[in-house]
């Protein structure tokens, strides 16, 4: 029976990796918590349908919550929508090199965020097919792609998008 105590492990397992996750891709870490709380609370409403492998489930969770934080911002501004879809520009964890930051900057959103759930989550490509809702095979295709350009760049110097 999924109760509290199932909440309680459930956060306590996951919440450092979904905090993570929304705060490399919202502008502040108040945004971030509050997607982490409505995450859970999400987790909490829907408990009789979360897999028993639950991290994806709760990215995807995340991601939606994100995207409403992002409709949210972008009818308060067209400017903070901007700078806000681009890339996160807040994160607690500090890229080791910058030339990687501005080659996902210039990357097509879908590929910066694939290479970043492989990269910064540490997902797999079913993993990540689950967060994106997407099948296994689309995503290593993807994630085959999107890994591609970012070499193709790294190589000619040049800017890349998909």
């Amino acid at each position: 029976m999924r109760d509290r105590e199932w909440l309680t492990r459930l956060y306590e397992e996951h919440s450092d990796a979904v905090f993570r996750y929304a705060a490399r891709r919202l502008t502040n870490r108040e945004d971030a918590e509050d997607v982490l709380v409505e995450v859970y609370t999400v987790a909490w409403r829907r408990r009789t349908v979360v897999p028993e492998q639950a991290l994806p489930w709760l990215y995807r969770t995340a991601a939606n919550t994100i995207a409403h934080v992002v409709r949210g911002d972008a009818r308060r501004g067209r400017l903070h929508a901007r700078l806000t879809a681009v890339t996160p520009l807040y994160s607690e964890d500090h890229l080791p090199d910058p030339d990687l930051g501005a080659a996902l900057q210039r990357l097509a959103p879908a590929d910066a965020e694939i290479l970043r759930l492989w990269a910064w989550e540490g997902l797999e490509a079913q993993e990540i097919a689950a967060v994106l809702d997407i099948s296994p095979g689309a995503a290593r295709t993807r994630l085959s792609r999107a890994k591609a350009r970012l070499r193709e760049h790294f190589e000619s110097g040049e800017e890349v998008g998909s």
